[in-house]
């Protein structure tokens, strides 16, 4: 019994995004602007999740370390490694997923959250 209120425990603590959208895109340098160049619905299939932990975060289940969680510009931030930044926007719902690449390529997942923790937000 106490293990299954541990279990709840730590499922509470934890943010579950189910992403409907997501916009690949790539920045350019030439136009100083985001340019998408792919994009993917999940309206009709398995929608991919990330559940962020406090020290730790799952993308459909393989989990991936936090670094830093932080506040940017008023949205929730994380930090997977100093090239991988990922931060939630409330008031737009959007999950945004920064990565730097070693080519020097400054690409974007640009998510639309349509379940956060089971409802729609």
């Amino acid at each position: 019994m106490i293990s299954i209120l541990f279990l709840l425990g730590l499922a509470q603590a934890s943010d579950v995004y189910e992403i409907c959208v997501n916009n690949k895109q790539q920045w350019s340098d030439r136009y100083q602007k985001w340019e998408t160049t792919k994009t993917d619905t999940f309206y009709s299939l398995e929608r991919p999740q990330i559940i962020i932990h406090k020290t730790s975060f799952e993308l459909n289940r393989d989990s991936r370390p936090i670094i830093d969680s932080y506040e940017k510009d008023g949205m929730s931030c994380w930090r997977e490694h100093e090239n991988s930044e990922i931060c939630y926007n409330s008031s737009t719902n959007k999950l945004s997923w920064e990565l730097y690449k070693k080519n020097g390529d400054l690409v974007r997942d640009y998510m639309t959250v349509c379940i956060l923790n089971g409802e729609v937000p």
